[in-house]
């Protein structure tokens, strides 16, 4: 359930940017264009000339490309680890079946135990009793 909430709200934060993103161009392209001379590249020094070979306009466009792709790597890398996150979380929460068998008995004791609360010579049952294994005593584990 966690999960599922994770990964809505990040698609709509997703969704956000790219809207304010879109809003952003459609404003800046209806804006009248002043000349190129009087236009500052924020990515070049002031000792340095723009590349000759790119025209002014392309350096910001290439920014605005850049951030974006690293918006969706990031957004990517964020839904990925919430997803493992989850399925790990998920996995923990499944019961499965512990038979302990004792000495001479030749039926098992059954329990029913989450997977996170096994250990290795004890587990917690459903309903909260620690039940410990002694060395003379045998532990299968069902669904695993």
């Amino acid at each position: 359930m966690l999960g599922k909430v994770l990964i809505t709200l990040l698609v709509i934060i997703v969704a956000a940017i790219f809207l304010r993103k879109q809003r952003a161009r459609q404003r800046v392209s209806d804006q009248p264009s002043r000349p190129s001379s009087q236009r500052a590249d924020p990515w070049q020094g002031q000792n340095r000339k723009n590349p000759t070979d790119l025209p002014a306009d392309a350096l910001p466009t290439m920014a605005g490309n850049m951030k974006t792709v690293l918006w969706f790597v990031l957004a990517g890398i964020v839904i990925a680890g919430s997803l493992v996150t989850y399925l790990q979380w998920q996995d923990q929460q499944r019961l499965v079946t512990v038979l302990l068998y004792r000495d001479a008995d030749q039926s098992p004791v059954i329990y029913r135990v989450s997977k996170r609360n096994i250990g290795d010579s004890s587990f917690i049952t459903e309903d909260g009793t620690q039940v410990t294994v002694s060395a003379n005593e045998r532990m299968e584990i069902v669904g695993l």
